[in-house]
C-alpha cells in the first residue's frame, strides 16, 4: 500500500462503534485522496505527503519517532487520535 517516496502513513485511532467511524474515515479520506486500510483497533492511512498535509496540516516525520496529530475537525465524531508513523530510512544490502 505504499506510495512510493514521500508517502505519509498514520495510524488512526477509532471511537467506539468502530464499524460505521471507518466508514466516516474511509470517506473523510476518499475526498482527500488518502487510503485507508481497516486495523484491529482503527486504521492505517496512507497518501502522497502533499495531499496528506493537506488533510492534516502536516507532511512526513523524521526517522526519529512517531507524532500525534490534531484530529481534524471533520473526523471528530469518529476517530480518537492520530498518529504519523516515523519515516523508514533505506538501508544499503551489506546493513
Amino acid at each position: 500500500m505504499s506510495h512510493g517516496p514521500g508517502a505519509v502513513e498514520a495510524v488512526v485511532e477509532l471511537r467506539a462503534d468502530g464499524g460505521t467511524r471507518l466508514d466516516a474515515l474511509r470517506e473523510w479520506c476518499a475526498g482527500r485522496g488518502l487510503s485507508v486500510l481497516p486495523m484491529a483497533a482503527g486504521a492505517l492511512v496512507t497518501g502522497p505527503a502533499a495531499r496528506f498535509r493537506e488533510a492534516f496540516g502536516h507532511g512526513p516525520v523524521d526517522a526519529s519517532g512517531a507524532e500525534a496529530l490534531p484530529v481534524p475537525d471533520g473526523l471528530r465524531e469518529a476517530v480518537r487520535s492520530v498518529t504519523v508513523l516515523p519515516v523508514p530510512e533505506p538501508h544499503s544490502p551489506d546493513d
